[in-house]
């Protein structure tokens, strides 16, 4: 009954009003975000539309113009330049870029035999990442300009039949198979690596938040009720030191865990809004000149192909992840509680909270760029010793069966841990507590010599 009371005393400290205002603030702003830049890139990769200033009069351009109108894959919005001030015309017609086939456009293919120009016309309003969308949707749409012409040159000029154009543009068709574990399937590398990528970013970010928020808010707790001076009421009161030191871990679990379900859910609608149109267009690329027959048997789906590679998530291995999961955060609470104790002022416990962030974000960073097994032996040690490391990695080793290192990387966490709470324990079980320090308040100096001063 007296660790419910502390726990829920601890839990009122932790979650405020305040703190969970800030939570749902946070997730609103990263849904928003996600929603504007997944506007501005669906609007930047649209290429279901063209703005087109045709100044040609050739019957090549008429058919290739037409050719494209027939396609029904794209819809052309004619517009006429009466002037070559782009600014002034795009202003004018209230567009924001438009392609431009200029007179001679077909002389030069078919008479001349020599390129011809094509011009595209952008407005760039802003330096950010939207307003170079414009830029890319028309790089697409010239694309698809010059392919038909490709088409009626190669019609036109050498007689071949659609057959042989289709022939010519796709002289082969590619069957991907992907190794792993010894094992093949029939599927694309690509499409695993997109799944896989997928857990690779959420697990690391939902790891650097909980470690990040429980070993803030521990840290924190610790220092305040001691520069306050009720941490000394608290021991004093007729409970075990050890329930105190256990309420407070698992309040600030507690509240780590709201913290980062808020900032995951926020993160993953963030992606799904940002990337959501880059994927539709990916997948709604036309394949139509491909001959899927020949190679649609034995083609294996991507949760398959995961199961027969041997990479397939079971719920046994989500179990395991908790687990090395659990020590994890349970180590930087640990640590927190140590450095928490040291702190005598608001300055200290930012200061100590670094070596935390610090020992968290180099294994968050390497982990996610660079496959630590491939490292040196050296930098191996050293990226390995930190115990965070192996809770980064434990999903790949999960996935790949690496299950040696996994369960080595878990008895060290184990250790690790024991040895922190440990110390943690021993701390609060003296007076070691109240004695450890760590300030940088020049004011507290300043009162150190003072005090010297007197008692010389």
């Amino acid at each position: 009954m007296k660790f419910g009371n502390l726990l829920k005393k601890e839990l009122r400290e932790l979650i405020t009003k305040q703190a969970i205002i800030s939570m749902v603030f946070t997730m609103a702003l990263l849904i928003f975000m996600g929603q504007i830049m997944g506007g501005a890139m669906e609007e930047g990769f649209d290429t279901s539309k063209i703005t087109l200033c045709n100044q040609d009069d050739s019957e090549f351009t008429a058919e290739v113009l037409k050719k494209i109108e027939d396609s029904q894959t794209t819809e052309i919005n004619y517009v006429t330049f009466e002037s070559d001030d782009y600014a002034a015309e795009l202003e004018r017609l209230d567009i924001k870029n438009a392609v431009i086939i200029p007179q001679g456009y077909g002389e030069s293919i078919t008479v001349k035999k020599e390129p011809a120009l094509i011009k595209f016309v952008s407005t760039m309003s802003t330096a950010g990442i939207a307003s170079s969308m414009s830029t890319i949707s028309g790089s697409d749409v010239i694309s698809r300009i010059q392919t038909v012409c490709m088409n009626e040159i190669m019609s036109e000029n050498y007689g071949l039949t659609e057959d042989d154009i289709a022939l010519i543009r796709e002289p082969m068709t590619t069957v991907e198979y992907t190794v792993n574990n010894g094992k093949t399937a029939q599927v694309s590398a690509s499409a695993l690596g997109a799944i896989t990528m997928m857990q690779s970013m959420i697990a690391p970010f939902a790891i650097f938040f909980l470690l990040l928020m429980a070993s803030q808010m521990i840290m924190t707790a610790i220092s305040t009720e001691k520069i306050d001076k009720t941490l000394e009421t608290l021991l004093s009161a007729p409970v075990s030191r050890m329930t105190v030191l256990s309420a407070k871990m698992v309040a600030a679990v507690i509240s780590a865990l709201l913290n980062a379900l808020f900032m995951i859910v926020g993160f993953a609608l963030y992606m799904v809004g940002m990337m959501g149109s880059a994927v539709n267009e990916i997948s709604t690329t036309d394949m139509s000149n491909v001959d899927v027959s020949a190679v649609s048997e034995g083609v294996t789906g991507v949760g398959q192909a995961m199961a027969e590679l041997g990479i397939a998530l079971t719920p046994m291995s989500y179990v395991l992840f908790a687990l090395q999961l659990f020590f994890t955060i349970a180590i930087g609470l640990a640590i927190s509680l140590i450095l928490g104790a040291m702190a005598t002022d608001v300055k200290s416990v930012q200061t100590l909270t670094m070596p935390i962030m610090i020992a968290v974000m180099i294994p968050f960073f390497i982990t996610m760029f660079m496959d630590v097994n491939s490292m040196s032996a050296v930098f191996k040690f050293v990226v390995y010793a930190i115990p965070f490391t192996h809770t980064y990695m434990a999903l790949s080793n999960l996935m790949n069966g690496n299950m040696l290192i996994f369960w080595g990387g878990l008895a060290y966490q184990i250790i690790f841990f024991a040895v922190c709470m440990f110390l943690a324990v021993k701390m609060f079980t003296t007076d070691k507590l109240f004695t450890m320090s760590f300030s940088t308040d020049s004011a507290s100096k300043k009162r150190g010599k003072k005090t010297l001063s007197n008692e010389q």
